[in-house]
């Protein structure tokens, strides 16, 4: 193709630009400019505007791994992941994501691509700092979207609430897990819908005395578990005042379960349960699918659970390898592959969950729920994630035809079951060298 040719397919023509208006401007352009070789994940920079912020090398940041765990920040990382999953599927996209310089500042980044139009092995795009462009739009919202930083500095559940609107504006994981409840479902609700009728005179005369206090400290009583529940806390209430937003921050410490739904739970001891898995297996330690069916006839099985799945997690491999038991999942290979995006595994390791449970997978949007359950007829389930080294390694997945059948349970009530378990696939993964 010639010069002419390719300008006029570029639209350069038109625009009466020459190949050197245009080298001039993408030298001079205020941003990163990168392309990647989408099959060989090789990435070229196009200019040398790689100082992105003081202290903040962007080069480094798009290829050097381990440079790109120390600046980023750890509850951001999953957007750059999500990023450059699109960029390998040659798939337009665009995110936004904090860093913290070497100066210790945060630093707002964008980080925009698409695939070569012209060219679909190259993906083109640029980092810019858009630091000042949030900002200004803290301001036109009249928002500060670090208000996310006064609950993610603790352990305890907390939230924050606007003072006059009484909107829940944003919370961390504890406190999700806490209320039963995902960020955007938490943040559709007021301070009223989280605790008990009883306390609405109580809790108006607190919020009442804390404009002028500052801070209120006492035990308080609180739905839990969406609300299947109720537990007591020491809550601390601390008034705030960010610009012209009054705010409240609410914090728990010390949450006590008062009172669990009327069901009941078949527990049987440890011992019973290790004794039970120890005779299926003691003569075949390698064998994975007789370790799986002792699992579904323990003591502690309830007739309603129809299968039992244990999900051999590799996280940087991006896989996860399903053994199962029970008669919904017969014809399903052992060690069945899946990937760890979009899993289970993945939403328990983000979230920071102590369990999950899902109450219909027919409602559900999870890819996985509609590839390895619904064909299944599997309806509900209730997944135990279990930990080597503090690296996720293990998830356990009772499941049920029945929808709601796990609605209420707590992360420890199937533990008499799971940490045997748990301790047998230890055992399998040494004798099967996994």
């Amino acid at each position: 193709m010639t010069t002419d040719e390719k300008e006029k397919y570029l639209g350069l023509a038109t625009a009466d630009m020459s190949i050197d208006d245009l080298l001039s401007f993408v030298n001079d352009f205020p941003a990163l400019l990168w392309r990647i070789e989408i099959a060989k994940s090789r990435i070229e920079f196009l200019n040398n505007n790689y100082i992105v912020a003081q202290g903040l090398d962007g080069k480094l940041l798009l290829k050097n791994i381990q440079y790109q765990q120390k600046m980023l920040l750890t509850e951001d990382a999953y957007l750059l992941d999500t990023f450059m999953n699109a960029v390998r599927e040659g798939r337009t996209a665009a995110t936004v994501f904090r860093v913290q310089t070497e100066y210790n500042e945060i630093v707002w980044l964008k980080l925009t691509g698409a695939a070569n139009s012209w060219d679909s092995r190259y993906y083109y795009g640029f980092l810019l700092n858009i630091t000042d462009t949030v900002e200004v739009i803290k301001n036109i919202v009249g928002k500060d979207i670090n208000l996310q930083l006064l609950v993610d500095d603790t352990d305890n559940p907390a939230l924050i609430i606007d003072y006059d609107s009484r909107n829940v504006i944003c919370c961390n994981s504890a406190a999700r897990e806490l209320f039963g409840k995902w960020q955007r479902d938490l943040a559709e609700l007021k301070l009223e819908d989280l605790y008990r009728a009883s306390m609405n005179v109580t809790m108006r005369e607190i919020l009442e005395k804390v404009l002028l206090t500052r801070k209120w400290k006492g035990k308080l009583d609180f739905y839990h578990n969406d609300k299947r529940g109720v537990f007591s806390a020491e809550t601390t209430i601390r008034y705030l005042l960010h610009k012209t937003r009054k705010l409240l921050r609410i914090s728990f410490s010390n949450p006590q379960i008062k009172h669990k739904p009327v069901r009941e739970v078949k527990r049987k001891s440890d011992a019973a349960v290790r004794k039970h898995l120890e005779e299926h297996v003691e003569k075949t330690p390698t064998d994975i699918s007789r370790i799986m069916k002792a699992a579904l006839s323990s003591p502690i099985i309830d007739k309603n659970y129809d299968g039992i799945l244990f999900s051999d997690i590799h996280v940087r491999k991006n896989k996860v390898f399903v053994y199962w038991a029970g008669h919904p999942f017969e014809g399903m290979e052992q060690g069945a592959p899946f990937p760890y995006k979009g899993s289970i595994a993945e939403d328990i390791n983000r979230f920071n969950l102590t369990h999950l449970s899902l109450t219909d997978t027919q409602e559900s949007i999870k890819p996985i729920d509609w590839v390895l359950f619904v064909p299944q007829g599997i309806r509900s389930y209730f997944a135990r994630p279990f930990y080597s080294r503090k690296v996720l390694r293990t998830v356990f997945i009772l499941c049920s035809k029945s929808p709601e059948t796990f609605t209420g349970y707590a992360a420890e009530d199937f533990d008499s079951l799971f940490e045997p378990l748990d301790e047998t696939i230890r055992a399998w993964r040494r004798s099967a060298k996994k």
